[in-house]
């Protein structure tokens, strides 16, 4: 069987440190078949003029020069000018295991999967390993060979309790996945808002727990401490969300909640000031019935909710300088 041509979509930006280690990760892939797309999105370092310079050694390299229109523009570019039946997306500050493409081909071939996913490790802006992966935990789909297998309703499930990772760069699609779908531009969190159409393009996905993909964690990156932007465009995004399985997929609806709940939760602990906040306490006054009765949130969610429903301005000050101490203990671990 001839081994299908697989595209690699890299969105390339302001990564000129780190870029050819990406690049050379992708080179070193034991699955040939495969073309490299970087699409150089308007970067005002050097990583334009060293995506041509690889190119120029590897005849598998496509380089694509646009204006700056953000990660989800650089990615919908690169799927206009892919040719791969299957799709992959790397970041460019990112290294991936030389078995990386090889695993997930042999996933999504082993059946009517139009998705496959690995697990991710955790590296330093050094590149060396963290202690931290997203793996899957096994609570859910049915168990094939060593890997799970999830139908569409354990994959929303998953998706919304964050059990199934909804990064981008993960994954291994068919084409087809992306006939209709594409990122949305100008926001964060856009990974889990494609998922919002990507799951009707699902009847099945399978995961591997393999650690194959390296997200090297920057404090200059989009997720790295306190991010405002990321916060309020995951909160909308989770409305949009529980607008959809309201609609569609009603017996999720707890999931959906809870998944609100937390982003909800993550953008009043970054922001930490009440008066800025008056939306957010006010969808925690009007919904602290369903966050108390929520089976998935911990106590300790459900306390600081019911303490900032009686006492706004207390409680998100005492969340917020609790997670100010956790986020400067997690920058001494991440600089080591």
């Amino acid at each position: 069987m001839v081994d299908k041509l697989i595209s690699i979509i890299v969105p390339v930006y302001n990564v000129e440190d780190y870029l050819e280690d990406c690049v050379h990760s992708l080179e070193l892939q034991t699955y040939k078949n495969i073309e490299i797309i970087l699409v150089d999105d308007g970067s005002p370092d050097r990583s334009g003029k060293i995506c041509d310079k690889l190119a120029l050694k590897d005849a598998r390299i496509k380089v694509i020069h646009k204006k700056k229109g953000g990660l989800s523009d650089a990615r919908n570019e690169g799927l206009e000018h892919s040719n791969g039946e299957y799709i992959a997306f790397v970041d460019s500050d990112d290294i991936v295991e030389p078995n990386f493409i090889k695993v997930l081909y042999s996933l999504i071939t082993q059946g009517n999967y139009q998705v496959a996913q690995v697990g991710t490790q955790f590296v330093n802006e050094s590149g060396d390993p963290l202690n931290q992966k997203i793996v899957f935990d096994g609570d859910m789909g049915k168990k094939l060979n060593g890997n799970y297998v999830l139908n569409r309703d354990e994959l929303i499930r998953g998706l919304l309790l964050r059990k199934v990772h909804c990064a981008a760069w993960c994954n291994l699609y068919k084409r087809d996945f992306f006939n209709e779908i594409r990122f949305t531009k100008g926001i964060l969190n856009e990974d889990i808002l494609m998922w919002v159409d990507g799951v009707e393009k699902v009847d099945s996905l399978i995961i591997s727990n393999e650690c194959l993909y390296d997200y090297r964690q920057r404090y200059g990156g989009i997720t790295g401490g306190i991010n405002l932007k990321l916060d309020s465009d995951a909160y909308n995004n989770s409305k949009i969300w529980l607008k959809r399985i309201e609609e569609k997929y009603p017996k999720s609806i707890e999931e959906a909640n809870y998944n609100y709940f937390m982003c909800l939760w993550q953008i009043i602990k970054s922001t930490g000031d009440a008066r800025q906040l008056p939306e957010e306490v006010s969808a925690v006054k009007n919904n602290i019935g369903s966050i108390v009765d929520n089976k998935y949130l911990s106590k300790g969610h459900k306390m600081f909710f019911r303490l900032i429903s009686v006492s706004p301005h207390l409680g998100i000050h005492i969340l917020h300088k609790i997670w100010l101490k956790k986020l400067k203990s997690m920058s001494s671990v991440m600089s080591r």
